[in-house]
Parts: structure tokens; sequence; C-alpha cells
């Protein structure tokens, strides 16, 4: 499939592939489009047993749709190099450093290219409490193409009397060689069910005795969606936990989870907070706000659409009509992805991450012209022109078509310089 095709041709065929994976996450570095990935890194603090030192667990996964593989036989094999780097604050030292190559065989070709899919890879460091740079890379033999993620973090420093761990969301367990494992949900994006949501952590306490922990999730808006307590007798030292969310109203969005520990023999007190995002099956992980969603389907739904979702008369309501929306442009309808679906939040979230000023990205110009086509195939940059404002020009060969943005402020807001020229092409896209 060509994998030029871009995103406003679902408005005209519904049954195309509207672009390919690759193309979903794209970095904007000054004004040049590069192709990046995405992977997701969590970085949890545990007792190490050693009142000086912290074991720092840097857990990472890489969907199997974010790296390139190759057919080797009746295989698909994909290859690749993780390296975690631990510098000081202001990144002058390198404290440590682990690195390994990794490598993924699928058996078929659409178990290598499917988001479902992951591989996982866990880093320890024994680090003095304090702050430190982290830097995460991945290379990507088979492509040639390196990510990088950069995470600033504070080592913390456990009370000896008492204290708890992070927390572990877990994705699922699992009997590995006759072990069983946990398989941590590294990436936090949590779908809520009726079984709840489980976790782990560690409590480590000088006293045997008897506990009260207390649970409680909020919302961002500072609204409590859970709550629960429970009374248990822990041993001296290290006490591993395993516990369920049992919840199942949570709306899309970020909720912190607060877990306080009470010694009820010598009242001591510990408590450890934790983020999360609540998400719904099927709905691309970039929408954390239903709303927010609706509103940003501007740029290919009709007015008569939009305000069909809008105002359905309750939420239920508003949910079943925005994913009857996208079902309907759903270009595979048969595959567990609806890949139009989530290519069109994932160039929203590009949007908002690199053409944002005063605005979010995604109701800029250039936001617009992204989200709606997708890449530019080429880009010319005129920063410094005499007798010009800054301004550069997107090419569409597909398209035949140009569109130039100038920064009419000189404060980075492009602006079309010819707005009646994407007005004809949105004319045309929904005609």
């Amino acid at each position: 499939m060509n994998t030029k095709l871009i995103i406003f041709l679902i408005l005209l065929l519904p049954a195309i592939l509207v672009s390919s994976l690759r193309a979903q996450e794209l970095n904007r570095k000054g004004s040049n489009f590069e192709e990046s990935t995405k992977f997701y890194v969590d970085i949890l603090d545990y007792f190490s047993g050693n009142a000086d030192s912290t074991l720092v667990s840097v857990f990472i996964e890489v969907p199997y749709n974010r790296v390139q593989f190759f057919k080797n036989g009746d295989k698909f094999i994909s290859e690749y190099n993780i390296s975690v780097s631990i510098y000081d604050q202001d990144k002058e030292h390198l404290i440590a450093e682990n690195n390994s190559d990794e490598k993924i065989i699928a058996n078929e070709f659409a178990e290598s290219t499917s988001k479902l899919n992951y591989n996982l890879s866990l880093k320890n460091f024994m680090l003095v409490p304090d702050k430190y740079s982290v830097r995460i890379s991945l290379d990507d033999k088979n492509s040639g193409n390196t990510y990088v993620i950069n995470k600033q973090i504070e080592v913390r420093k456990f009370s000896p009397e008492l204290d708890v761990s992070d927390v572990m969301i877990i994705a699922k367990k699992a009997n590995i060689n006759g072990d069983n494992k946990i398989v941590p949900n590294i990436s936090r994006n949590v779908i809520s069910k009726k079984t709840g949501i489980p976790i782990f952590y560690e409590i480590n306490s000088n006293n045997k005795g008897n506990f009260r922990i207390i649970y409680s999730i909020n919302a961002r808006s500072g609204a409590k969606s859970f709550h629960d307590t429970v009374s248990t007798t822990l041993e001296k030292g290290k006490n591993q936990v395993n516990y369920v969310l049992k919840d199942s109203s949570l709306n899309l969005g970020t909720y912190t989870l607060k877990i306080d520990i009470i010694n009820l023999d010598t009242k001591q007190e510990a408590s450890i907070t934790s983020s999360f995002i609540s998400r719904w099956s099927g709905v691309p992980e970039n929408v954390t706000n239903l709303d927010q969603a609706i509103n940003e389907l501007v740029y290919i739904a009709s007015h008569d659409e939009l305000d069909y979702i809008k105002n359905a008369p309750n939420r239920a309501e508003k949910i079943k009509r925005f994913a009857e929306f996208w079902k309907k442009k759903d270009p595979n309808p048969n595959d567990e992805e609806n890949q139009a679906f989530d290519e069109y939040y994932n160039r929203i979230a590009y949007a908002n991450d690199h053409f944002s000023h005063y605005m979010e990205g995604w109701k800029t110009d250039m936001g617009m012209v992204y989200i709606v086509l997708g890449k530019p195939d080429n880009v010319e940059h005129h920063p410094f022109d005499p007798d010009s404002k800054p301004y550069e020009v997107w090419e569409y060969y597909d398209l035949n078509q140009s569109f130039g943005f100038m920064d009419y402020t000189g404060f980075g807001d492009y602006r079309l310089m010819n707005p009646s020229d994407f007005d004809y092409v949105r004319s045309r896209i929904n005609n």
C-alpha cells in the first residue's frame, strides 16, 4: 500500500488505509520534519536493603509496530539496542550505564505490525538518593534510526522505620517456565474493567504489627473517584503487596492514586502517590478528554455531524455517537485496530507538541494543515530572506499543491499566506 496516502482520503474513500504506521509519530526540530517513534519508560524506586542506596528499576516497553521488521525465512525479525545512561542532574558526569541487544521474532506479518504486541526490557541500578538525568535510547538496527527519551528523576531516600515503594501498575500475570510473573503496565494507560486495576508495591517496616492501608483515586479536578480501606498485619522488613483497585467507573483522563500506610501500634505513617491515564477500549491513547476530542473533529466532521454528537442527551449517548463516527471512518472494519482513528489523534498530539504558542497547536494554521494532510513531501525554509518576514512553504506532491506560512508577528506564529488555497482543498475533500 502507498505510504504516501494522506488522511483526508478517508472522507473520499473510507475503505482505503490512510497512512502507514511509520508516519504516526513525527518530530519537528526547527522547521524540519523527521520520523520518530514512541516507546514507553517507567522508572520506579524500590528498597535495596542498603540504607545508603536505592534500587532504581527502569522498565522499557517497545511496541512491535514502532520498530522495523525484516522477513527472514518464514519469520519476521526485529533487532535493536536499548541503552540507559544515568547522569548527574547537570549532565556533566556519567554515573552508570547499561545497554543490551534485543531481538524480536514474530511468526506472522500481522503479529509484527500489531500495536498490541510489545517487548519488555528491565535495567536495574543501585543509586545514592539524589537528582539525576536519565537518557534512554533505542537504536533500531533494521532501520538505522535512533530514538531517545530523556527524563529527570529524583531517587528517593527511604525511611528505615516505615516507608512504601513506588507503585507498579500490572498489565497481566503470566506463568513463565513454571514461575508466576507479573507483567508491568509501563505506559500507565489503563483501561478500566469490572475486574479492577491490579497494582504491586512494597512496604518496609522495622516493626511487625497491625496496619491500616488507605487507597484513594482522585481525578485531575480533585474529585474523588475511588476509596478503600484495608486492615492487615505486616511482618518486620519488606512486605510485597498485590492489590486490585476494584473500580470500573473511571472516565477518560489523568488520575492520581494515593496510598496511605498507618501503623496502628506505633502511629507511624507513610504515603506514596502515583499517576495514570484512564482510557476506554478502542480509543487512541492520545484521547484523554471526550469533549476535547469531539471539538478536535472540526477538520473532518461536518457541522451536522458535530452537532449530532455534541447534542447527545447524556454522556453515554455522546460516547456512543463519537464511537459510531469513527467506526464509519475505519478503513478496515474487520481489523482489530482503527488506524484512521489512531492516526488522526496522533496528528493532533504532534500538532500540540510542535505548533503551540499562545494557542493549542491543533488550532493553528500549521496544525490544521498537518492534521488534515499529514507530513508534507517537501519543506522550503525562508528565515532570513531580504525584505520579508520569515516564512516556509509546505509542498504536497500528490495534490500538486503547496501552502505558504508566514511568521507575521516574529514570535513563531506561522499563518497561512493564502488561506483560500487550503479552503479550496478542504472543499474538494468535503464534496
